[in-house]
């Protein structure tokens, strides 16, 4: 997920900040998401304590829009790889992306 209300913001994942793998990472496919925009705090959860039907009705939104949005493979892989921790990224939640990597896993 990417986006700030009035302009697109691309940050870095949270381990890449902390000292992970170089930011070598395409990023195009962006620039094409349906979450950016006005629509990008349903992505991630409030800073206050959100009860657990906000958070469903939230994540449900949100991955409503990750249903339609062209580049959702990408956002998912991307994600995936990075091991994003927080968040709604190609339709997955942070436990959805834990669980589909230790099947990957194996």
């Amino acid at each position: 997920m990417i986006g700030t209300t009035g302009s697109t913001t691309i940050t870095k994942p949270a381990s890449i900040a902390r000292g992970g793998p170089p930011w070598r990472l395409q990023i195009g496919w962006q620039h094409h998401a349906n979450c950016k925009g006005p629509q990008s705090e349903l992505f991630f959860a409030p800073n206050h304590l959100e009860r657990k039907e906000d958070r469903l009705e939230r994540e449900a939104a949100a991955k409503a829009l990750c249903r339609r949005c062209p580049v959702l493979v990408e956002c998912r892989e991307y994600a995936l790889m990075v091991r994003e921790p927080h968040g709604i990224w190609g339709g997955l939640n942070e436990y959805e992306r834990r669980q589909l990597l230790a099947r990957r896993a194996g």
